[in-house]
């Protein structure tokens, strides 16, 4: 399925890149670029649910709001509401950690990030697969 030139294997495939990528910069960087490591989960999540809730519509949602594209995947599978607090978290990497702030992210907001970022990508990737994708 296709929106706006977008495929849903191709929203798959790059959610999973930005968390490997996520991953990556904590295993290679010293020091851990934090804010680039919470953007990439939060980008991670977007992706996956993006694509979710594409495969199901048809249409792509264009929003960085975590919680609007969780609402709109719950709508048709109940369970991803359990990632509510995930996606509140998640939502407020896609902007502070893109600009220079004042808001400092500490290595444990990091970790978090990573493992919510993690269930969200995983549970929404197994209810793709049950899809066929």
């Amino acid at each position: 399925m296709k929106a706006d030139n977008i495929d849903v294997k191709k929203l798959i495939k790059f959610a999973q890149m930005d968390y490997d990528t996520a991953l990556n910069m904590v295993q290679l960087h010293r020091p851990i670029p934090i804010e680039y490591v919470c953007y990439h989960c939060q980008q991670s999540a977007e992706k996956i649910l993006k694509a979710y809730a594409m495969a199901k519509k048809g249409t792509l949602i264009k929003t960085h709001d975590l919680m609007v594209l969780l609402n709109q995947c719950s709508e048709y599978h109940r369970e991803f509401e359990l990632y509510a607090r995930s996606c509140v978290a998640l939502t407020t990497y896609a902007s502070i950690s893109r600009y220079p702030c004042n808001i400092e992210l500490t290595e444990l907001q990091m970790q978090k990030a990573l493992h919510d970022a993690y269930d969200v990508l995983h549970y929404a990737k197994q209810r793709l697969s049950e899809m066929g994708y």
